[in-house]
């Protein structure tokens, strides 16, 4: 069977509560005071961790439009290539026919 704690061992629970709960905030301020100290020394990198995730994907987009415009270069020469090939498929038909 417990005992009902008394008024002061309730309160000492509480202050225990009370201080960990600070040291847990002061430990948490300090790290976020050291990286906000290191990211004021040097801007440049802070500048840089802020804006390559925005920048990637813009270049990954660029590459895949010079990908695709190339592709298209490519497809635009095939399909001139095939139609070259039927032509002369059509006039080898006709040769046939005609001898």
């Amino acid at each position: 069977m417990t005992t009902p704690l008394t008024a002061l061992e309730d309160l000492f629970r509480l202050r225990r509560a009370v201080g960990t709960a600070c040291e847990t905030s002061v430990a948490e301020l300090s790290g976020l005071e050291a990286r906000s100290d290191e990211e004021a020394a040097n801007p440049v990198g802070w500048y840089r961790g802020l804006l390559t995730p925005l920048i990637r994907p813009q270049i990954a987009s660029r590459r895949r439009c010079v990908a695709w415009s190339s592709e298209e270069v490519t497809y635009n020469a095939l399909d001139a290539k095939l139609n070259e090939s039927l032509s002369l498929a059509w006039d080898a038909e006709e040769r046939l026919r005609q001898s």
